[in-house]
């Protein structure tokens, strides 16, 4: 009845405009409801300029296609995950109505085709689908379709000074909150807001809910895996209230630095530095940067297993060096949970993928090289044909190594080791018919000595994008 009522009083407010509007109308004198006139016709001309003229909008497509498979415990091959999906997306982002307010939206449906094994992280995973083919005892995958991004955004001041601000459904990029992508974005339910003065951004985001790719709907963070979507399991002491961070990026020259702290309530608090700076070598371009990532874990209901907790780190070093056709790519990284974690942990949450590991200088395919000890070194490079007519070709190589890796998931022993092997071959159509046809082979194999966190895999990813502008 409530709800009956307080439509019934909107209801009768709007009326009671229109009729109000219409006495006004009769008593006005007709030149003002001539300016009346006008002026609803220009308020309509900068909607249209704002929301259509000034307006990107774009159709994206994805085929997807994995093949990993995994060593088991009896030394046989199995099957980790066989996935084929195609994705079709629109993304649209608006001007700003009155150079003030606008709006964005990513609308995707992710399809499955044929049969999968496993959870690719791609597709809706229902755990609630006893009887499904695919069903393993957990979950399995389907089909699904959802709003990614619906986000309301708005900007204050100029160039020089001003604030920007995001609302909604939204990507968060500021401080220790950075959106990850699988087909689609991963988003937030939050705000964003950032101040810039020049060449320095200040921001704040605080978000309460979050989506990645395997959910079709926003669900509260939780400390659980599957974000209490598992029929039957206790829920109680396992949603973080909300996340909130606090960052600062000051770009100079060819440099940047990039800091930030942020808080997961009750859960856990960590802290970031970036610097990077390139260095023009005449025929070459040097990419130096640093990274650094601090966090502690609460002792809270949240974490029933933590005690007298300790802070943990993770420290990498990358570069990349550009001649010619080719990029030549290095990276060191070390990590120390001081014991506590297996893995260390960037996000503010346990599980669903709420991080960006771009910061992260040693990373493979099938690892993050980010192991309790671990300490890491990537070499690979990158080439690009033109220099043989062929600038749509591109083809990359690359190995890891980690030793001290944690070798017990009960003590600290670090007597473990493993190596990543990668490689990929790339086409992109950059004129023509098909112009924009981008398709991708990735091949990658990982194998572990005396370690812990993860059996010897190799995979195989095919990816064909494809998309259209509309406007």
């Amino acid at each position: 009845m409530k709800h009956r009522t307080n439509l019934s009083l909107v209801s009768a407010s709007i009326i009671a405009a229109l009729v109000s509007g219409s006495v006004l109308a009769n008593d006005t004198d007709p030149t003002d409801v001539l300016n009346e006139s006008a002026a609803a016709v220009d308020l309509a001309e900068q909607a249209k300029q704002a929301f259509y003229d000034s307006s990107s909008s774009t159709i994206h497509s994805f085929l997807y296609i994995r093949d990993r498979e995994e060593k088991n415990a009896d030394g046989h091959w199995v099957p980790n995950i066989e996935n084929q999906t195609l994705q079709l997306a629109w993304d649209y982002k608006s001007g700003y109505f009155k150079d003030t307010i606008g709006l964005d939206l990513w609308a995707n449906t992710n399809l499955k085709l044929g049969d999968t094994t496993g959870m690719s992280e791609i597709l809706y995973f229902d755990h609630e689908c006893e009887g499904d083919a695919s069903y393993d005892g957990n979950a399995c995958e389907k089909s699904y379709a959802a709003l990614s991004i619906a986000a309301l955004k708005a900007k204050f001041g100029d160039e020089d000074v001003g604030l920007a601000i995001r609302g909604g459904y939204t990507q968060i990029n500021i401080g220790t909150i950075r959106s990850s992508w699988g087909l689609n974005p991963h988003a937030y339910r939050g705000i964003e807001a950032k101040a810039h003065f020049g060449n320095l951004i200040l921001g704040y985001a605080i978000a309460d809910e979050f989506k990645n790719d395997w959910q079709k709907e926003f669900l509260p963070m939780t400390t659980q895996w599957h974000q209490n979507q598992k029929s039957g399991s206790d829920s109680t002491d396992t949603i973080i209230d909300h996340i909130q961070t606090v960052g600062a990026i000051y770009k100079f020259g060819d440099g940047q630095i990039d800091l930030g702290y942020g808080m997961g309530k009750d859960y856990r608090t960590n802290w970031q530095a970036l610097g990077k700076y390139n260095f023009d070598l005449g025929s070459a371009n040097l990419g130096l940067s640093a990274f650094y990532h601090g966090s502690i874990a609460e002792e809270s209901d949240l974490n029933p297993n933590v005690k007298d907790p300790k802070s943990q780190s993770y420290y990498g070093l990358g570069a990349n060096l550009k001649h010619g056709g080719f990029t030549w790519i290095a990276g060191l990284s070390d990590t120390d949970t001081r014991g506590q974690e297996l893995t260390y942990n960037f996000r503010l949450t346990p599980w669903a993928n709420s991080d960006n590991r771009n910061f992260m200088p040693s990373t493979s395919q099938l690892e993050d090289y980010n192991v309790d000890g671990a300490r890491a070194v990537k070499l690979a490079v990158n080439y690009n044909f033109a220099d043989w007519g062929l600038p749509e070709l591109t083809a990359s190589v690359g190995g890891n190594y980690a030793t001290n890796v944690r070798s017990n998931t009960d003590a600290e022993e670090y007597d473990g080791s493993m190596t990543s092997f990668d490689w990929h071959v790339g086409y992109k159509f950059l004129d023509g018919a098909l112009e924009g046809l981008n398709i991708r082979t990735y091949r990658a194999q990982f194998r572990g000595d005396d370690i812990v966190h993860k059996n010897d895999r190799n995979d195989l990813k095919v990816l064909i994008s494809y998309s259209v502008k509309l406007k």
